[in-house]
């Protein structure tokens, strides 16, 4: 067991200890999960703008969902909510991670820095570079949060670099010193063309000196059975993925004024593959069986987290100082498949036979293998001021720190072979067929201020700025059999390389906002984004810079928020244009991926969602989106014309749900909750394109059905179905291979099928 398993392990029996103490305090029956009192929407409180308000407050596309909804869901992870939030969109990972599109700013599989700022509480997640796999999101697991909220567009004056397309934040519960609670959760399900999963949760929150403290702590472990198999290779349940998390968070108030949270994190995933099935790339049929994949080699992955904050909260009554310390520890492991493009690749490369023999790539068609190995360590800290809210000049300004140190290793390896290394006539050398250690490290320094300044009770306009520099250090040392040439006279040369850069931004908000009555607000947005430059993977002999620049964005967009019939209503809409300059991407020269600006793009998309309280207890709720996502220049490094879509995004997507409370009797009650999600066509690459070929997801549609009985005594059950019809929904996909062979099968990644499951909850209140 890795360290940071028994880490996890050690919460979730910290926790069930704590359980254990607070079951004597004497329980009291909960309110039902779900149930609101009177017949208005309920209120949630957000802190998108850094001081807390009402979501339907804040002049900007907000979706708040709040743990009440995400339990409805049976949300565990971020693919279980991600098709309910309008302009969201992601490519699966796997079991470990996931890369996530807001408002279709995205370049699919050839992005390696992220787009979206991903936050636990108000500490940034994962690596800001490219050379850290940033544009990997890490699979937060969902147990215990007060509430997720989803930023739309680009959000750089208040979190900075990276939040081109928007911001995932996850909010966790807060201790409590008032009261004791816990909950405990025993969750199986099972799933179709897929075997048993199973779910253990523990919470438990306690006050501490005299009510002045308070300590939270909870645990889980998670079995996901996968859903996909490999006949040819006698695999089964490929997709499985196990997790293990704990949290401890700290709170004291040592007066009135004063809040000091310290918590870590921690979370372990360990998936054996990929939930992908090989499709035909132009009928889309399947080429052995719809859940069906075929590897020479298995895929397992691993990811964890360490991470570690304190939060001090001071109200100097004048103003509010708010200090966030952050120290993190990423890592991932990855194995992939590569045998078919590398036995393809190695084919092609002809100009070679004067190097090594005309025949020596006869020993090279076996399977091959890509590992990665990426460690992050991060520092972060970021303080404020804030002004108290008075309806005249209200001000927000703040500072922010952050150093990253990534050392990432990337080995091709001969599985054919012992050791991986490259068959005769170099048996004995110990080379691999390409070996990289890329270490590099990060700092950014950035001053912002943003004011509101309301120039009568009803209307407003903020203006924030933003100032951030970064200073980066990359360093390669590779050696590589596919690119002999004057720096690699034979595959036995260990190439060092070094480059650095030293750049800064300024980012922007324009933010009037009209309260045309207490209830109805008109807003409009202008914003800006970027995501850092930084120093290239280069080779001395390439044409391409030592650098590439940081691609930049503007957002314009205005929209409303209404709440009417006495608060029993919500309608939310907006529209927007976006103009995304200089889009990073990577482009492939003599076999070493280099970080490229290849072409600008635009985003026309409008957003809208809605909630109504129809009886007291019946609610209905709905969401949709249109992005309209093309590339407006040619693009070199991706081989595409003006007018080509980009990846992922659809074009059009909704969700519906509905929710009735009802009561029994004898003090049990229940809740019935039924959704529809739609997700419209999407590509995985770009039409036209030969060096990233276009593979059409098909649009799909999932309905979910979540029973609920609440019983005395805090003690609750839930019955649920996921998508009850079984559709077989089309997430994502990769076309690698299709830029060598183009009838080469294609691995896409496939929905959740159906799963029927029962969750067993009990707490104190």
């Amino acid at each position: 067991m890795s360290i940071l398993s028994k880490k996890a392990a050690l919460y979730c029996g910290a926790a069930a200890v704590a359980l254990s103490c607070t079951s004597g305090a004497g329980a009291q029956q909960a309110a039902p999960t779900g149930v609101q009192n009177g017949g208005s929407i309920e209120t949630v409180i957000v802190t998108a703008s850094r001081r807390s308000e009402t979501v339907q407050n804040v002049a900007g596309q907000v979706t708040a969902l709040t743990g009440t909804e995400l339990e409805q869901m049976h949300a565990n992870s971020f693919a279980d909510f991600a098709n309910s939030v309008p302009g969201l969109s992601f490519a699966s990972g796997g079991a470990t991670s996931n890369l996530i599109a807001i408002r279709g700013v995205t370049t699919g599989t050839t992005q390696l820095g992220s787009a979206v700022g991903l936050y636990l509480d108000d500490v940034p997640l994962g690596a800001s570079t490219q050379f850290g796999l940033g544009f990997q999101a890490f699979n937060v697991n969902l147990f215990d949060l007060d509430r997720i909220e989803v930023l739309n567009g680009p959000q750089g004056t208040l979190f900075g670099a990276n939040a081109l397309g928007g911001v995932v934040r996850y909010i966790t519960d807060k201790p409590d010193p008032d009261g004791y609670d816990a909950r405990l959760e025993v969750e199986g399900s099972d799933t179709d063309h897929g075997s048993f999963n199973d779910g253990l949760r523990v919470m438990a929150d306690m006050p501490l000196l005299d009510g002045t403290a308070a300590i939270r702590i909870d645990g889980l472990q998670e079995y996901d059975s996968g859903y996909t198999q490999d006949p040819t290779h006698d695999r089964t349940n490929v997709g499985s993925g196990r997790t293990l998390s704990g949290r401890i968070s700290f709170l004291w108030k040592p007066t009135s004024d004063v809040d000091v949270r310290i918590s870590a994190y921690s979370q372990n995933i360990v998936g054996s593959g990929a939930d992908v099935s090989l499709r035909d790339p132009v009928t889309h049929q399947q080429v052995i069986g719809a859940y069906d994949q075929s590897y020479a080699l298995s895929q397992p992955s691993e990811s964890f987290i360490d991470l570690y904050s304190a939060v001090v909260d001071w109200d100097l009554h004048w103003a509010k100082l708010t200090s966030i310390t952050g120290y993190q520890i990423d890592h991932g492991q990855y194995t992939s498949d590569l045998s078919t493009f590398y036995d393809t690749a190695f084919g092609l490369y002809d100009y070679l036979a004067p190097f090594y023999g005309s025949t020596i790539f006869d020993d090279f068609l076996n399977p091959y293998a890509l590992t990665v190995d990426d460690l992050t360590t991060k520092v972060t800290q970021e303080v404020r001021l804030s002004s108290p809210d008075n309806k005249f000049f209200e001000w927000v300004i703040g500072g922010y720190f952050d150093h990253e140190t990534t050392d990432e290793s990337v080995d091709l390896l001969d599985e054919g072979t012992t050791n991986g290394t490259i068959p005769a006539p170099f048996t004995g050398v110990g080379t691999l067929p390409f070996f990289g250690y890329l270490p590099s490290t990060y700092r950014e320094l950035a001053a912002y201020a943003d004011g509101t300044y309301f120039v009568t009770d009803n209307f407003d306009v903020t203006l924030g700025i933003r100032y951030s520099n970064q200073v980066q250090n990359y360093q390669s040392n590779i050696q590589s059999v596919v690119v002999p040439n004057a720096f690699f006279p034979t595959p036995n040369t260990l190439y060092h390389y070094q480059s650095g850069s030293n750049g800064g931004e300024a980012t922007y908000l324009i933010n009037p906002r009209w309260h045309i009555t207490d209830d109805v607000m008109v807003y409009a947005k202008v914003s800006s984004g970027y995501r850092p430059g930084g120093p290239n993977f280069e080779l001395p002999n390439d044409a391409l810079p030592a650098t590439f620049q940081p691609d930049t964005l503007w957002n314009y967009e205005v929209g409303e928020k209404s709440t009417f019939w006495d608060g029993r209503a919500t309608l939310d809409a907006d529209v927007y244009d976006i103009q995304w300059n200089d889009m990073q991407a990577t482009e492939n020269v003599e076999g070493i991926n280099q970080l490229v600006n290849c072409c600008d793009a635009r985003i026309e998309g409008a957003e809208a969602s809605f909630n109504y309280r129809v009886l007291p207890d019946l609610s209905v709720a709905g969401s949709g989106a249109y992005t309209d996502a093309v590339t407006t220049t040619n693009g070199a490094a991706l081989d595409v014309a003006p007018g080509v879509r980009l990846p992922l995004s659809p074009k059009f997507n909704f969700a519906l749900q509905a929710t009735y409370n009802y009561d029994l009797g004898g003090g049990i009650g229940g809740a019935v909750n039924v959704s529809d999600v739609y997700v419209g066509n999407r590509g995985e690459g770009f039409a036209g394109s030969e060096l990233d070929p276009l593979y059409t997801l098909p649009a799909y549609n999932t309905v979910n059905l979540n029973l609920a009985f609440y019983f005395p005594h805090s003690m609750e059950v839930d019955a649920y179905v996921k998508n009850i019809f079984d559709t077989e929904g089309q997430v994502s996909a990769s076309t690698l291979n299709n830029a060598l062979i183009t009838d080469a099968p294609v691995p896409v990644y496939l929905s959740q099928p159906r799963t029927i499951g029962v969750v067993l909850k009990w707490g104190l209140n």
